[in-house]
């Protein structure tokens, strides 16, 4: 019996030292991602043309998977005229959106109305609109077991003819209902500009997060503080989106900025900028012999102290406080964020529908008629019994595959893209989408840069005066397809030295010497992009 007394007790005082010994509970962080748009307009992904463009639906998708995505407005359409041979293609554009995004929230702009407000899909968060479009109440979404408001508001004059009541008075009534439904933050999805967005806030009192919907352009970079909640705003057409990370530790959110490894970065980017264009201004003041020593002095002791100020951020890494918190990133959407297998296969869907719809319709136009007594485009072929030595050496450039390139991501027949890849669209006696293959004008051909032949062909190159250029304007290539939208790497010399060699422009080739190719300059942007 005494020894059953014994044996009870030591079990007893193991188990006093097992749960003294038992470390204490730690309260799990969990990251809630709240991932949004702004002024995409209808654009589903960017000009593939650039080494790395920023933009496409399929990756915001990806972006936004696990987490919460919103979009504060004009996700719907660009401006297409009535009648415009384009139109059906933002019809379908649009419809797509509104399904990519159909399970999330979304404000309402001035572009979404640019149709019938009966068309605006999917549901809209616009509390202070009454009716003439369908709109969507204010609602607490769960994510990770943390509770998030969502509401949405207008400024009045932006969404006329639309009824739309005071933004303010909405808000507070949004923020208390959504509130007594148990948000621990709220986000106010905001139709207006950034000097509007920040008096609402002011005035509405309780908005976590207002993300703008109006004029954002390139975006917020930095998160602004505004009555205890923060105004932010993504870049139009998906470039850029607004990413916050709420960390919520301990059951609490917190609005408690960390400025993290986003930050870092944007330090970083900052410091290397203001680094390059110093560095450039010193190298004019101390080749100037007319420059104030002491001044010159100064700005050097300064690059030194930037250059300093970027080796420390460089090795620095940010350590997260123990409370909860949030980061907040406007994040480019690059070719480093991989596609939404499912929303990819939307978009491919969309293409080709794009085609099918546009080239249908194309093929009952005829080609822009030509003008009295002007010349006319008549295609290569025709070139090719006087210009044999430049047609051949044609064939191996870039430009005889323009076409093509098109072709392998059914994008053949989309108005955004087949300008720049064929010859004399739209122009008179050239081509349009219906007859540009059967024209033979596909691919950048001679006429492109030398203009429509003709009368020269006609003539047998004695045409008095001369309809052809011989060498387009410097400008005419940076002015017309090699834009900063759809060609970044373009520089004109480089460039040259891929289109100019035996038959064509021998002397102009010659004169550019050797040097960089605009080949050179593209594979390498697309090396640095990952491609």
């Amino acid at each position: 019996m005494l020894r059953a007394g014994f044996v009870a007790l030591v079990a007893l005082l193991a188990g006093c030292r097992s749960e003294a010994r038992k470390p204490p509970a730690i309260e799990r962080e969990r990251v809630v991602a709240l991932v949004a748009t702004a002024e995409v307009k209808g654009t589903t992904e960017p000009c593939g043309c650039n080494s790395d463009p920023l933009g496409d639906v399929a990756r915001v998708a990806t972006l936004a998977r696990g987490g919460l995505w919103l979009d504060a407005g004009s996700l719907m359409y660009d401006e297409v005229p009535a009648g415009s041979a384009s139109r059906a293609q933002s019809d379908f554009k649009g419809a797509a959106l509104a399904t990519i995004y159909q399970d999330a929230d979304v404000g309402l702009g001035i572009d979404d109305l640019r149709r019938t407000p009966g068309e605006v899909k999917p549901a809209r968060q616009a509390a202070n609109v009454e009716g003439g479009v369908k709109t969507a109440a204010p609602r607490v979404r769960t994510i990770e077991g943390v509770r998030v408001g969502v509401f949405g508001v207008v400024t009045p004059k932006r969404v006329a003819p639309l009824k739309a009541g005071d933004p303010v008075a909405a808000a507070k009534a949004a923020v208390a209902k959504l509130k007594g439904e148990g948000a621990q933050v709220i986000v106010a999805l905001l139709g207006m500009s950034r000097d509007e967005g920040r008096a609402l806030m002011v005035a509405a009192g309780g908005i976590g997060f207002g993300i703008l919907g109006a004029d954002v352009g390139e975006g917020m970079p930095e998160a602004e503080p505004v009555n205890g909640g923060f105004l932010v705003a993504p870049a139009d057409q998906g470039r850029r989106v607004v990413r916050i990370e709420l960390h919520v530790i301990g059951g609490a959110v917190a609005l408690a900025p960390f400025a993290g490894e986003a930050a870092r970065k944007v330090s970083i980017e900052r410091l290397t900028r203001k680094i390059g264009n110093l560095s450039l201004q010193l190298a004019g003041w101390q080749s100037d012999r007319s420059a104030d020593k002491a001044f010159v002095a100064a700005r050097e002791q300064e690059l030194v102290t930037l250059r300093a100020d970027k080796a420390r951020l460089e090795q620095e890494r940010p350590t997260p406080p123990p409370t909860s918190y949030f980061t907040y990133q406007l994040q480019p959407v690059r070719r480093a964020v991989a596609r939404d297998e499912q929303v990819a296969a939307q978009l491919r869907q969309l293409d080709r529908a794009i085609g099918t719809s546009n080239y249908e319709a194309a093929k009952k136009i005829p080609p822009p008629a030509p003008e009295d007594g002007k010349p006319t485009y008549v295609g290569m072929a025709a070139c090719q019994k006087c210009h044999k030595p430049a047609i051949e050496f044609w064939k191996h450039t870039v430009h005889a595959s323009a076409w093509k390139t098109l072709v392998a991501v059914d994008k053949q027949y989309n108005y955004d893209c087949t300008a720049c890849h064929v010859t004399g669209w739209y122009k008179p006696g050239g081509s349009n989408l219906g007859s540009v293959e059967a024209s033979h004008l596909v691919d950048v051909q001679c006429e492109v840069c030398h203009g429509p032949g003709s009368k020269h062909v006609a003539e047998a190159g004695l045409d008095d005066p001369k309809t052809l250029t011989v060498a387009p304007a410097p400008g005419f290539c940076a002015d017309n397809c090699h834009t900063k939208e759809h060609s970044d790497t373009f520089q004109l010399e480089p460039y040259l030295r891929d289109i100019l060699g035996k038959g064509h422009g021998d002397q102009r080739r010659k004169a550019l010497g050797d040097g960089v190719t605009g080949h050179e300059l593209r594979q390498k942007a697309l090396q640095t992009a990952g491609r």
